[in-house]
């Protein structure tokens, strides 16, 4: 069997699993997918801008200046390892699941002692309220990468959120993004547990609908 054969499975594709076990099986076994939705490009270019200046600030002491005095620790300084990072190559196969789990971190922090965590950019448009469930869920399989791969970690990591605060705007410089870092408890442990539940279902009947899943609904009307 070839590395292509074997199944593959990323962080958001546990996370479809978990709000909605039909939404998945119908992707993984029959290839059909959630209708597509309208995509700006905006996140994407964000994303990578804030790649070029993490990277820019790697080096010294390897805090940008908007993340001084935000982040316990400094941005990683090994960039082969960032490169691994940003590579799906990035993550573990698992031999009781017969499965990758693998998918692509924005970056990490060093800690002291030689710790190092996940750390990954959220963009949103207004001040953030308290983490997705889907945002933990990555940041414990990323937590489960950095072990299988034998890299010293903690069960944390930081979400670094870039949003815009409308009532507190400074009107010279609109456009200019706030930042908030926020440390998140993560569980590698159940992240590996949901990954292998995932792969045995992908191995049994195509579930229910879910009752909470909009797509479901609708597919549902489809067929009346």
């Amino acid at each position: 069997m070839s590395l292509s054969d074997v199944l593959k499975i990323s962080p958001s594709s546990l996370s479809l699993y978990l709000e909605c076990p039909r939404c998945f099986w119908l992707l993984f076994n029959k290839g059909i997918r959630r209708p597509a939705t309208p995509f700006s490009t905006l996140p994407s270019g964000v994303d990578y801008t804030l790649k070029v200046y993490f990277d820019h600030w790697r080096e010294g002491d390897g805090t940008p200046p908007m993340l001084k005095n935000k982040l316990p620790g400094r941005l990683l300084s090994d960039k082969a390892l960032i490169s691994r990072f940003r590579s799906r190559s990035f993550g573990y196969f698992d031999k009781e699941a017969n499965a990758y789990f693998n998918g692509m971190l924005d970056d990490a922090v060093e800690l002291d002692g030689g710790f190092v965590v996940p750390l990954d950019n959220k963009t949103k448009g207004f001040p953030p309220a308290e983490p997705h469930f889907a945002h933990i869920n990555q940041m414990s399989a990323y937590t489960l990468f950095l072990k299988e791969n034998g890299i010293q970690t903690k069960n944390i990591a930081y979400l670094v959120y870039w949003y815009f605060d409308h009532k507190h705007m400074d009107v010279e410089k609109p456009m200019e993004f706030n930042v908030l870092v926020e440390e998140v408890k993560t569980n590698p442990d159940l992240a590996k547990e949901n990954f292998r539940q995932a792969v045995k279902a992908l191995e049994g009947p195509e579930p229910p609908a879910s009752s909470n899943c909009g797509f479901c609904h609708y597919r549902n009307l489809e067929r009346v």
